[in-house]
């Protein structure tokens, strides 16, 4: 069913370094494309004034070279500034007032999570909230228990068909692209079982740092921050069972279907490292044994993928900075082969960023007349222009009242349940060198051919 459109964008955390760098490109993005056109209000604490946010919004995309001049004209027309008490509910009522006569307004909530209720409470009692949408910014929660706690309090100001929240690798083109290349292309999917698959691998490798993020990212750690969330998201689109109707209902399902059958993991399939000068980083604390590697081994309980391991791997400081997502089919051989069998496992590879790339491995045979062959990797797709960028997508979707690409309540719920029990068991963490690929002690939970390291 169609859903209404909202109808004003209310930003808070509008002076912040996630605004710099994805939401106001975002923002300006979708006015060029005609797909803004709303009042648009931007909250903080400090009463800057409206000039000073146009100030701000402009240097973000000028710093990250997306300043567009005459998109950026309609966005200043159409932008003005509010500053809010958190702790006075009085004071949004100038958000009410900003937004003028809008009924369905949006509130992207861009804060620390343990604002996240109060704000909520404060847009519902200026009459912000019945109507209304709520996207959340990650992390939801820190564990299970604290995630199901924040629903239940939103639940008192937004139902849960209302709430957003946001997973920003559900709303990458490539993600996506995963899903559609399954159902496109039957001469796969009729391979995607424990029958043909020997394992699937994930590596979020980056080469920077915690600069900037270091006093948020010590209470967090990679598990937090990019495994239970955007991770697991992707594992649940490489297997999960394609839905059999169409909507965004339908695949939210598939998903959380799939998470509930990965089985917690265990500390002896989980590998955490820090990278060497973590702590002396402003705000980690001396004695910090937060992580900023984690490699993971995952199973999955249904019919589909029992035995097969999904190995996934994030870090920061390591040797560059990309994403793969590797379907590694079984090796076989045959008579025919004069080397016993072929070269290379057959490999389906997506290249989940900084570009984008759909790369199959196959085996073919080298001039000449023995059947002996070599390894050849076929690109499939290269990076495609004019994609959308996953916040223009997820907030165009928002607005719409798409929610396919946002993490419903139980799949939540069900990515903190995997991941809960080995956080808290306080595993030991591995120390390792800027510019590696993380500690030794990852080969322990590598794939039988060991971890596949992204290329440039």
């Amino acid at each position: 069913m169609e859903q209404p459109r909202s109808d004003a964008f209310i930003f808070f955390g509008a002076t912040g370094d996630l605004a710099t760098k994805q939401t106001w490109p975002a923002l300006q993005a979708l006015v060029k494309a005609g797909r803004l056109a709303m009042p648009i209000v931007a909250i903080g604490r400090k009463d800057i004034g409206t000039e000073a946010i146009r100030a701000k919004a402009k240097k973000s995309l000028e710093d990250t070279k997306n300043f567009d001049e005459a998109a950026f004209a309609k966005l200043s027309e159409m932008l003005s500034y509010v500053a809010v008490d958190y702790d006075d509910p009085k004071t949004f009522d100038g958000i009410k007032k900003a937004v003028g006569s809008a009924k369905r307004p949006l509130s992207y909530v861009a804060l620390p999570p343990d604002l996240f209720e109060k704000v909520a409470e404060n847009l519902a009692k200026a009459g912000l909230a019945e109507g209304g949408r709520l996207v959340l910014e990650k992390p939801f929660g820190h564990d299970a228990a604290s995630a199901k706690a924040l629903s239940e309090a939103l639940y008192k100001s937004f139902p849960e068909e209302a709430i957003y929240r946001i997973d920003h690798y559900l709303g990458k083109e490539q993600v996506e692209n995963i899903v559609y290349f399954r159902a496109a292309n039957p001469l796969f999917e009729t391979t995607w079982n424990r029958d043909n698959i020997e394992s699937v691998e994930i590596t979020m490798a980056e080469t920077f740092g915690v600069k900037g993020r270091a006093e948020f990212y010590d209470k967090v750690g990679a598990v937090r921050d990019v495994v239970q969330n955007h991770l697991l998201a992707t594992v649940a689109c490489i297997a999960m069972d394609l839905p059999g109707e169409r909507g965004y209902s339908a695949l939210r399902e598939a998903r959380t279907k799939l998470l509930a059958q990965v089985k917690k993991l265990t500390t002896d399939d989980l590998v955490r490292g820090q990278v060497k000068g973590y702590r002396d980083e402003k705000g980690v604390a001396d004695d910090s044994t937060t992580e900023t590697f984690a490699a993971a081994r995952f199973l999955v309980d249904s019919p589909r993928w029992q035995g097969v391991p999904f190995f996934i791997r994030a870090g920061k400081s390591l040797a560059v900075t990309a994403t793969d997502a590797i379907v590694r089919w079984k090796g076989v051989g045959h008579v025919v082969l004069e080397d016993a069998k072929a070269p290379g496992q057959n490999t389906l590879r997506f290249r989940l960023g900084p570009d984008n790339a759909i790369a199959l491995a196959a085996n073919v045979k080298t001039p000449g007349e023995p059947m002996v062959g070599n390894a050849s990797e076929l690109i499939l797709r290269a990076s495609a222009a004019g994609a959308l960028k996953p916040y223009e997508r997820l907030f165009g979707d928002a607005i719409e009242g798409d929610a396919t690409m946002y993490a419903r309540r139980d799949a939540v719920e069900e990515s903190w349940r995997i991941v809960d029990d080995a956080l808290k068991a306080k595993t030991p963490v591995y120390a390792y060198d800027e510019g590696s690929w993380g500690p030794a002690e990852a080969a322990r939970v590598a794939p039988v051919c060991g971890w596949a390291n992204p290329q440039k």
